[in-house]
């Protein structure tokens, strides 16, 4: 997929991620960091040629942020351990979620870095959960958080273009529905400008056009004017543009021939060329691409820009550079990086049980462990990042092949409704992670 200035989508040698790079953030076109479903940060100082791994744990990372060079934050989706930072370019990551207040989203979702005083979180894509926001005036030294059920069911992206003026987007269910799920949701994207004490829903008069079962997922502006939302529907695709600065908003479904649904990923590099990416399907399986070239009125397939994106950024007006994150990181350049001399990713080897597996009532996860590992452990969580269940905590291990059946339970020893799972395995500092499907 080409323009005018023989820019082209090109993948990057970020590590396949064994789900999904879900998140990435770049100060200039050749410094950018990656998370990614392995609980991985990695950085890049050469637009993608090379990629450093600076940390791993077991968690669920979902966004990213920097305010300069050396000053990020990293958010996840697992309690106890929602935010990090750096003050060193990610060379050491602290774990700072003891500095939350009460009210902060129990799992972060989205982070907008306004400056390098200010950045505001947002969260959770749970609708069983309370929906919150969380901003730092001080550079992370001291945050405050709100709760935003009055406004939402969910939350999940937010972009400020100031310290008071911003968006947030999710999904609200009908207030008489005692506990909602995501197939009770229809989209919000709320706008405030005195920084987030009172909020509007800009898409309030749009509610009867809205399918049940759909939420905004990312936001991307443009300019002061232009503006997209990527809609999240299991069934369909669909987004929302404005051309007046986020007061009114269309909504344009994706009619490409493969039928792209589940979104996640938006990006426009001018008002008229576009791209969406995501999950593709119900099944969380295809993981399609589709570009427009009119704003979001038509749609083809464009499966060869990347799989399962869920982040667009871009350099310069026009367009000079950019990158997504999704199986791997892809860049959109005039040419594709080269291929780096040493490897700086560790390959991940551990898992032989094929991917992805389908299973009724159990499955058995095959491993092989190397000699002189200090500890291993295999976690569950489902597809949206909920904690599961811990299969294995084992420390000094023997080595060769191992296996572990899990039985489709939860750490409560509860049997699971059929969905989506992500396991994965964590080998001292290295990860891997496969997706299966638990069936009825």
């Amino acid at each position: 997929m080409t323009n005018s200035t023989n820019l082209q989508w090109f993948p990057t040698n970020a590590p396949i991620a064994s789900s999904r790079t879900d998140d990435i953030w770049f100060i200039d076109p050749m410094v950018g960091w990656a998370v990614n479903s392995n609980g991985q940060i990695i950085k890049t100082t050469d637009g993608g040629n090379t990629w450093e791994q600076q940390f791993q744990d077991s968690i669920y990372l979902r966004c990213v942020g920097f305010a300069n060079e050396l000053k990020g934050w990293a958010g996840t989706l697992t309690e106890g351990k929602r935010l990090y930072s750096t003050t060193d370019g990610g060379q050491n990551w602290q774990l700072i979620d003891n500095i939350l207040p009460e009210l902060a989203p129990s799992a972060i979702c989205g982070l907008c870095v306004v400056n390098e005083s200010v950045v505001y979180g947002s969260g959770t894509n749970y609708a069983d959960r309370p929906p919150g926001m969380m901003k730092t005036v001080d550079g992370g030294a001291t945050w405050t958080a709100w709760d935003m059920s009055a406004y939402a069911s969910n939350l999940i992206d937010n972009y400020f273009i100031n310290d008071r003026c911003g968006w947030v987007v999710g999904g609200k269910a009908d207030p008489s529905i005692a506990n909602p799920t995501r197939d009770d949701l229809i989209p919000v994207v709320l706008y405030t400008e005195d920084g987030g004490k009172t909020w509007v829903n800009r898409v309030a008069d749009m509610s009867d056009a809205f399918p049940i079962g759909e939420w905004g997922w990312k936001i991307q502006f443009l300019n002061e004017n232009i503006g997209f939302v990527s809609l999240e529907n299991f069934n369909q695709g669909a987004i929302l543009k404005t051309t007046d600065g986020g007061k009114t908003w269309t909504r344009f479904p994706i009619n490409d021939p493969q039928k792209n649904a589940n979104l996640e990923g938006i990006g426009f590099i001018d008002e008229k060329q576009g791209w969406v990416g995501g999950w593709g399907d119900a099944n969380f399986e295809g993981g399609f691409s589709s570009a427009t070239k009119d704003g979001g009125k038509n749609w083809q397939d464009a499966n060869e820009i990347g799989q399962f994106i869920n982040r667009f950024r871009f350099f310069g007006n026009p367009v000079t550079v950019g990158y997504a994150s999704g199986k791997t990181v892809y860049k959109y350049s005039t040419a594709p990086v080269t291929t780096p001399v040493i490897e700086t990713v560790t390959p991940l080897k551990f898992l032989t049980t094929n991917a992805p597996a389908k299973f009724e009532k159990s499955v058995k996860i095959e491993y092989k462990l190397p000699e002189n590992v200090k500890k291993v452990a295999i976690d569950i969580w489902d597809r949206f990042g909920s904690y599961v269940r811990q299969l294995v905590d084992e420390s000094n291990p023997a080595a060769g092949e191992r296996s572990i059946v899990w039985d489709g339970k939860n750490d409560a020893g509860e049997t699971l409704p059929a969905g989506i799972f992500i396991y994965r395995i964590t080998v001292d500092g290295n990860a891997e992670s496969r997706v299966i499907r638990l069936q009825t």
